[in-house]
């Protein structure tokens, strides 16, 4: 292979490629920083949206993206899920990305202590956060299984430690880090990656309406290695190298953008020598 073919920059031309992003909801959500990355690099991308009313929160990201095709998908149900796979894999004739951006615990489980948690709010949290990762891989599958492809989701420290205040989403996450490793398993002789990014605290419309969020971003930023910001944008580029070929032989893997702070044992005081 001549070193032009075998350039990085050729490996980020997603070109031809095709790109179904879920939970895009505003300017602010990881999801359109995934979605816009994407179609910078040249993938053709779809949007999933729960309701036709969440697109008055997308302000300007249809136009941003092109017009892309947006499809409404309720993932509690599996008709919903057929029903929006099957739209944008005829549209597209395949998909070669699946992007999984999706979180719901009911607003009360935050509200009282964790040993509180309902059955019932317990079985929704999980059908919406953890099932529908399983349940779109399925849908999307058919329009996958040709070509290989890369299926991403986004989940969080959370589901491998105690974080305060996160409650039954950590649950949800610690389940969605399991599927992610089945499916990784499940779909790897169809060449159908399946990783995750695990995001520090970063201001999405989501995280700010978790107790205590404010305090998270600032304890993570203060003791992590780096000592920095975690930015919609880091997710992007993350999330872009997973979905290349750079990452052709990398799956069931999370990978942590929090600047180390999930290396931490942990975090009495500042290391010497840092300001």
């Amino acid at each position: 292979m001549s070193d032009a073919q075998s350039s990085p920059s050729n490996f980020l031309d997603f070109s031809g490629k095709t790109a179904l992003v879920t939970g895009v909801l505003d300017q602010h959500s990881q999801a359109w920083s995934i979605a816009k990355y994407l179609h910078d690099a040249g993938a053709r991308v779809a949007l999933s949206i729960q309701r036709k009313a969440m697109r008055r929160l997308m302000g300007d990201i249809p136009k941003l993206l092109g017009d892309p095709l947006i499809v409404e998908c309720e993932v509690g149900k599996d008709e919903e899920i057929h029903k929006a796979l099957t739209e944008v894999g005829q549209a597209f004739g395949h998909i070669d990305i699946l992007i999984h951006s999706i979180g719901y615990a009911p607003p009360r489980s935050f509200e009282h202590r964790f040993v509180e948690i309902t059955r019932e709010d317990f079985a929704l949290a999980m059908d919406v956060s953890a099932y529908s990762l399983i349940a779109l891989a399925r849908g999307a599958l058919p329009f996958m299984r040709e070509r290989g492809g890369s299926i991403l989701a986004l989940t969080y420290l959370a589901g491998e430690r105690v974080i305060p205040g996160y409650q039954l989403m950590s649950i949800t996450k610690a389940a969605l880090d399991n599927v992610i490793k089945n499916l990784a398993y499940d779909l790897g002789q169809q060449r159908i990656r399946v990783n995750g990014l695990s995001p520090g605290p970063n201001p999405s419309r989501a995280a700010t309406s978790i107790p205590g969020f404010s305090l998270m971003q600032e304890h993570v930023k203060e003791f992590s290695p780096l000592q920095c910001e975690i930015m919609n944008d880091d997710v992007g580029k993350a999330a872009l190298f997973l979905c290349s070929p750079l990452a052709e032989k990398i799956t069931g893997e999370i990978i942590h953008i929090d600047g180390g702070y999930n290396i931490m044992g942990m975090t009495l005081q500042r290391p010497e020598g840092r300001e």
